[in-house]
């Protein structure tokens, strides 16, 4: 006779042997997830190079992003690439013109820009890490760069909450050097502003319009939302007022 060696289990025992399983399932879920994300960090990529066709952007050999043309900025979400020390290039079509190492922070969100003049051979990439302050219940977080190489060009930000505006409802943002000009990522800094709908004016030497207007630009009528924090692009040449390559003002939620 065969004799059976098992021995039943109580209804306890089973329950405790299914409690362990559970815990040891939740405890290697939560390790998977944690790999995922690790060593990892964040990227935006924006193309602002004159004269210059679509644009990929590779890191460590991997296509991060692909074929983004002039005046595109891909914002969020944000593509994700290995948060160490890593070989950046940047395609046109098939053909590698940018080519470095670049440093990204775990868990850090980044914008990367490659910018341009006219002259082909002054494409350049400024990388700035997204770290904009808390918010308060009405503000948002501002940033701005200006990619125009004509000249030196502020903006005025007027708030349109009020039918006439009050002085807490105008900033004016100095202005500011093409980028090429000054490539330091700790220039260009978050600032807060009041969220709501903004008409934004960009202007060169005084905030006060010439009489002909000649230092003078309305770029639109916008709104901030309270969700997001902003990049202020201001691109194009200031001598143009149609075409690709205008004057124009671009913000670029960052979602943080």
């Amino acid at each position: 006779m065969i004799l059976n060696k098992f021995k039943s289990v109580s209804l306890a025992a089973r329950l405790k042997t299914i409690s362990l399983q559970l815990i040891a399932l939740s405890i290697f879920s939560c390790n998977k997830t944690s790999n995922i994300s690790a060593n990892k960090a964040n990227v935006s990529f924006t193309h602002v190079a004159y004269g210059v066709g679509p644009l990929t952007l590779m890191i460590n050999g991997d296509t991060v992003f692909s074929a983004i043309p002039y005046d595109s900025a891909t914002g969020y979400p944000y593509g994700i690439v290995t948060s160490q020390v890593s070989n950046t290039t940047i395609f046109e079509n098939s053909d590698s013109f940018l080519t470095g190492f670049s440093s990204f922070r775990q868990g850090a969100n980044y914008s990367i820009y490659i910018y341009d003049t006219l002259d082909k051979s002054s494409k350049s990439m400024i990388i700035l890490q997204d770290n904009p302050p808390l918010n308060s219940d009405t503000t948002v977080s501002i940033r701005y760069l200006n990619f125009t190489p004509s000249s030196l060009i502020g903006l005025l930000l007027v708030n349109t909450r009020h039918s006439t505006p009050v002085a807490s409802d105008t900033m004016v943002i100095s202005p500011a050097n093409f980028v090429g000009f000054n490539p330091t990522p700790s220039a260009y800094t978050f600032r807060p502003i009041l969220a709501g709908n903004y008409n934004v004016i960009a202007f060169t030497d005084s905030t006060r319009p010439a009489p002909d207007s000649s230092n003078f630009r309305r770029m639109g009528n916008w709104t901030f939302s309270i969700i997001s924090n902003y990049n202020f692009l201001l691109m194009g040449f200031g001598n143009l007022d149609s075409g690709l390559y205008k004057l124009q003002f671009k913000p670029v939620p960052l979602n943080n």
